[in-house]
């Protein structure tokens, strides 16, 4: 059976995060992702001034220009909030934190290049189309039981070759908003809060009608779901996103905002590329017990009106330090971590004070 110090549960920016602060340390760590890289991921996909000033504190850089795509940047000013009374109006995504005012401009990228760039730079052990089953504590070891899809790909009558346990004694769950780890460990979670439902379209288009190019434009209308809905221009795409609580049928609302967007903003559309959806739970945060952490969306951090991936990157590199810090001074790695994100969800709150992304 193998085993490692630590095994991270998700190949995002939490766990390429916190693979990177162990590798820093001297500490291997093995990266589980449940799909092969690149994949995508529904996402904005957009880097705001918080996460570009971390990039560049954690990895010591910002992505290349394959990982971005047109338009380069997207301007705060130019996110946009509308309604038939007032017209257009600003929306703001992102706060200053620790009194500290962010660039305001912002860059836009494909997600599955940029997480595939980022864990990359974490110089981790990675270990693509493996799947967290479940895990159990004995002795201070945490067995990992997980399950490798591209075995049963190859050999589809032996499930058994797919089944696989390894050893480590810290777990990082960063597995994102329906993190596997996080149902393990808090099984209550599934109760603690609404279930949300985020659903994204990529159409190739003719005409972007009266939308400004370069801008990302949010709309509230109950007709399309329960929470905000927005489109921005990625490439050779517009991107459509719309979610609602459980039970929603995002279908039928992604076509209700495609024909607003056609009458209303006159934009021409063609064809339909690709859609991705997530599940999201809303809990109180729960950074974990023991020697098992949470991190990002997994743990329930996010940032204002659901802006995660900085506060997953910042989350991330302080378990993978907390957990460096354990092994140092043979402490409680689970307080150390409390202690090191009390400016995380200390800001968390500022931001939940601030949220405009239900529908009213």
């Amino acid at each position: 059976m193998k085993e490692y110090p630590v095994i991270i549960a998700g190949g995002g920016p939490a766990g390429a995060a916190c693979a990177k602060a162990l590798k820093e340390e001297g500490i291997e760590a093995l990266v589980i992702e449940k799909e092969k890289l690149p994949r995508h991921k529904i996402c904005s996909g957009i880097l705001f001034g918080q996460t570009q000033v971390l990039l560049e504190k954690y990895f010591g850089a910002i992505p290349p220009d394959e990982v971005y795509c047109e338009p380069n940047t997207i301007n705060a000013a130019d996110i946009q909030e509308w309604n038939k009374e007032k017209g257009f109006f600003n929306y703001v995504w992102e706060l200053p934190k620790n009194g500290i005012d962010f660039s305001k401009e912002y860059k836009n990228i494909w997600r599955n290049k940029f997480d595939r760039w980022l864990l990359e730079q974490s110089g981790a052990n990675v270990r693509e189309n493996c799947l967290l089953r479940n895990f159990s504590t004995d002795k201070g070891k945490i067995s990992v039981d997980v399950f490798n899809k591209e075995k049963i790909q190859i050999d589809k009558l032996d499930m058994e070759k797919a089944r696989e346990q390894i050893l480590c004694k810290y777990l990082i769950g960063a597995d994102g908003g329906n993190s596997q780890v996080r149902k393990i460990l808090e099984p209550d979670w599934i109760k603690a809060g609404p279930e949300v439902v985020i659903f994204q379209a990529y159409y190739r288009f003719e005409n972007m009608g009266e939308l400004k190019d370069g801008s990302w434009n949010v709309f509230f209308k109950k007709e399309v779901g329960e929470m905000l809905c927005c489109v921005h221009r990625k490439g050779d795409f517009l991107t459509l996103c719309v979610g609602g609580f459980t039970g929603m049928n995002l279908n039928e609302s992604m076509a209700v905002f495609k024909k607003f967007l056609s009458d209303q903003f006159r934009v021409v559309f063609t064809k339909q590329e690709r859609v991705e959806g997530c599940l999201m739970r809303l809990a109180p945060p729960n950074l974990g017990k023991g020697n098992i952490l949470l991190t990002g969306e997994a743990a329930g951090i996010i940032y204002l009106n659901g802006e995660g991936i900085s506060a997953a990157i910042d989350s991330g590199y302080r378990a993978g330090k907390a957990v460096a810090r354990a092994i140092k001074e043979n402490k409680d790695v689970s307080l150390i971590y409390a202690e090191m994100t009390t400016d995380v969800l200390d800001h968390m709150k500022v931001c939940m004070k601030e949220i405009h992304f239900l529908t009213e």
